[in-house]
């Protein structure tokens, strides 16, 4: 199908594809376009003011026709480097929105209590200490929909192979969509925490809605092992088994240690304790060898990868980093193993972390650090490494691609 004939179908965004289209705009340039709207959105978002606000919804409107028009466009392209590069703006996008929303508090620019409109009907209510108080608590709101923003894209690739993965608009996915306008309305009618809520409830629709396409007739379960985002520790301890046992009975094993202690509090464990969740993840570690071919497989990779941003925000709260600090070392992970993942759908890596140190290896130095006291520089360096090697395989490694023959 050509981009003229889907342009026709998609009547909201029509125009803007059939201008791009004759303007000669590729798909990643609109991406790029999305973005630019995005940091825009971001900035205003932080000012606070009902006027910074209602700036703040105009540009995510214009980020949500961008990026639809891009995602039209891309679909007449097969390069990799393409559907990744939409994917990575959509979600650097929502990054950057989310980023915005949370520092205007952060800048004493904005009330964390709820405001505008239809504020003081929620004064009282469990939306104005939705994440808990202070700046805290909206920046742990921040980091919540940084891990829906990450896994929904995450279990979209893990349900569909490389010729069906949905690229259209939908209401509730696979990116931001219309999440970021209607979160921003929310925003400039209730305030920040009520803008939060809206992105989580979307979110977690999005999830809903994406898992229960798995129960379409004639799905099939596609290889997900190489989405895992494993280190080589984790490959390491799986070779002992040679992939006999399935993954996800240690998996669900690791989860329930570690959300039980997370449940009680990262900060009440003492010392060596610390790195009680951490052995217990490593039991999925006993799994990296399996070929994940049984129906429930597909969510191996997205309970990991939760389980390390779940460990990685609490742990940066519980020893009192810098919250912007914790937001940036959740979205370096998220962004990492999307990364990887797209890398191996499109067969371009076999999916083992090894510079990044995979999940597994994340985990291990967040604890040690946080259990002798390191943290204070152990995340901020992690956070620069893993963004600078975000950037360098992006412009080394995708980038080198498409200019060996990919098309962007």
């Amino acid at each position: 199908m050509t981009a003229e004939r889907i342009a026709a179908n998609r009547r909201p965004v029509g125009p803007v594809v059939r201008l791009a289209i004759a303007c000669r705009i590729p798909p990643l340039a609109m991406a790029r376009i999305s973005l630019g709207f995005a940091a825009i959105a971001a900035v205003w978002l932080s000012l606070g003011s009902a006027r910074d606000d209602g700036v703040a919804l105009a540009a995510t409107i214009a980020v949500f026709v961008a990026d639809d028009a891009g995602r039209v466009l891309g679909q007449d392209s097969s390069a990799p480097v393409v559907e990744w590069g939409l994917t990575a703006c959509g979600l650097l996008a929502e990054l950057f929105v989310y980023a915005g929303m949370a520092a205007g508090v952060s800048l004493r620019l904005v009330s964390d209590a709820p405001t505008g409109p239809a504020g003081q009907a929620l004064r009282g209510t469990f939306v104005a200490g939705l994440g808990g108080v202070g700046t805290a608590g909206v920046w742990r709101l921040a980091v919540i929909a940084v891990m829906v923003a990450v896994l929904v894209p995450m279990v979209d690739i893990c349900l569909h192979g490389p010729a069906t993965t949905a690229a259209g608009t939908r209401v509730f996915g696979p990116l931001g969509d219309v999440r970021l306008p209607v979160a921003v309305a929310a925003v400039l009618l209730a305030g920040v925490r009520a803008g939060f809520l809206v992105v989580l409830v979307l979110g977690v629709a999005a999830l809903g809605a994406t898992i229960v396409e798995s129960t379409r007739p004639g799905w099939r379960p596609i290889e997900v092992r190489g989405y895992r985002g494993d280190g080589r520790i984790s490959v390491w301890i799986g070779r002992f088994v040679d992939g006999r046992i399935p993954p996800l009975a240690p998996l669900f094993v690791g989860l329930l240690v570690t959300g039980s202690l997370t449940a009680l509090g990262l900060r009440n464990l003492p010392g060596i304790l610390l790195l009680t969740p951490v052995e217990a993840m490593l039991l999925a570690s006993f799994g990296s060898w399996h070929a994940h071919g049984g129906r429930g497989d597909w969510l191996v990779p997205p309970l990991i990868q939760a389980a390390e941003y779940v460990f990685l925000a609490e742990v940066g709260f519980a020893t009192r980093q810098w919250p912007p600090m914790t937001f940036a070392l959740v979205a370096a992970a998220g962004f990492r193993h999307l990364d990887l993942a797209y890398r191996a759908r499109s067969g371009l890596a076999s999916g083992v972390d090894r510079r990044g140190l995979g999940w597994e290896g994340r985990m291990i130095v967040v604890g040690i650090a946080a259990a002798t006291g390191g943290s204070v520089v152990v995340y901020p360096a992690l956070t620069l490494y893993l963004w600078w090697l975000n950037l360098r395989d992006w412009t080394v490694g995708w980038a080198g691609w498409a200019g060996g023959g990919g098309s962007v």
